[in-house]
């Protein structure tokens, strides 16, 4: 078991119920969702399914993708990563359900949330990596894609980011005939939480476990 494990779980909880909850509040603000959240966000009104559900399904898939490319250097500990997704999206769901009755028409209004959502993301993303234990599978498909073809993790980020939104966009607008969950607020949530957390996390330096 890692050292000071029960300390570094509570850290990690209470950044991934952060992070849910800036998943919640982006979406209340109706100006589009973060790249991450765009797909299952969209993919909800496709096949009728909750957020947190398609969230643990992608994932389910993400994780796959890293078997696949990393073949036998895939190891038994990021299998963690599915249960850590698997709350991270019961959180959604329970959030989704707390804040049903939210309703945001106001322009000024829905950038303030979408503000906010980003500042409460980048927080819980802090926690995550100073609780240091398991990453969700997003990061740990970017990191597997990185060290199987030699790629910058950050370079890997922006483009996975990229691709999703990409995917999101053209999957609602094929079905739907119109496009779901990304708007000016993705733009702002894909600048604003990476810079967020580079200014931010030296401010956690007080969460140190020491080995």
């Amino acid at each position: 078991m890692p050292v000071h494990f029960i300390p570094r779980l509570i850290l990690l909880l209470s950044g991934l119920a952060l992070m849910a909850f800036g998943v919640t509040m982006s979406i209340h603000s109706n100006l589009g969702t973060s790249p991450i959240s765009s797909v299952p966000y969209s993919y909800s009104f496709i096949l009728n399914m909750s957020i947190g559900t398609l969230t643990v399904l992608m994932h389910i898939l993400m994780i796959l993708i890293q078997m696949v490319l990393l073949g036998k250097r895939f190891q038994w500990h990021q299998w963690l990563q599915l249960p850590v997704g698997m709350i991270f999206g019961t959180f959604i769901d329970v959030l989704m359900w707390a804040t049903q009755g939210w309703s945001m028409h106001v322009y000024a209004l829905q950038i303030s949330a979408c503000l906010f959502s980003c500042l409460i993301t980048a927080i819980g993303v802090c926690l995550v990596v100073k609780a240091n234990l398991v990453f969700l599978a997003g990061e740990g498909l970017y990191a597997a894609i990185s060290q199987r073809f030699g790629f910058e993790f950050g370079r890997c980020k922006t483009y996975g980011d990229i691709v999703l939104v990409l995917i999101a966009v053209i999957s609602a607008w094929s079905v739907l005939g119109e496009i779901i969950g990304v708007r000016e607020g993705t733009i702002i949530s894909a600048l604003a939480v990476g810079s967020l957390v580079k200014q931010m996390l030296p401010k956690f330096g007080f969460l140190q476990f020491n080995e």
